[in-house]
């Protein structure tokens, strides 16, 4: 059980580096667009994330001194984030261009839901 909730947290932080990183490529364009991967990428870190939710569940079932449970407040704030996250990103999906404040709204996404997971205990 600890191995696959050491993998969905791998999956997961490496899903959230990939959406800063491609965030992060478009900073200097002129012409910005939704990178392409951007909303695999947020779709993945949703179920990692929940399945991360999952194992410490049980895990916390088994013992609840070792693995206490997530503050589950703070998973709906991220999971409220992640979605308009996700509805910003798949409604610019196919735009030819995206505007600088959509694109600062998407990174600030990005960012609120990070320190929200630095909240987590």
């Amino acid at each position: 059980m600890k191995a696959l909730a050491t993998i969905l947290f791998v999956i997961h932080i490496l899903c959230v580096a990939g959406i800063v990183i491609l965030l992060l490529m478009q900073a200097g364009k002129a012409v910005k667009v939704v990178p392409k991967g951007l909303t695999h990428l947020g779709l993945t870190a949703l179920v990692a994330g929940i399945g991360m939710v999952g194992v410490r569940d049980a895990q916390h079932h088994q013992n609840a001194t070792l693995y206490p449970t997530y503050n589950y407040g703070t998973l709906a704030a991220k999971l409220a984030v992640l979605l308009v996250f996700l509805y910003v990103a798949f409604k610019n999906a196919k735009a030819e261009s995206i505007t600088r404040a959509t694109w600062m709204t998407l990174l600030g996404l990005v960012v609120i839901n990070i320190g929200l997971a630095g909240s987590l205990k």
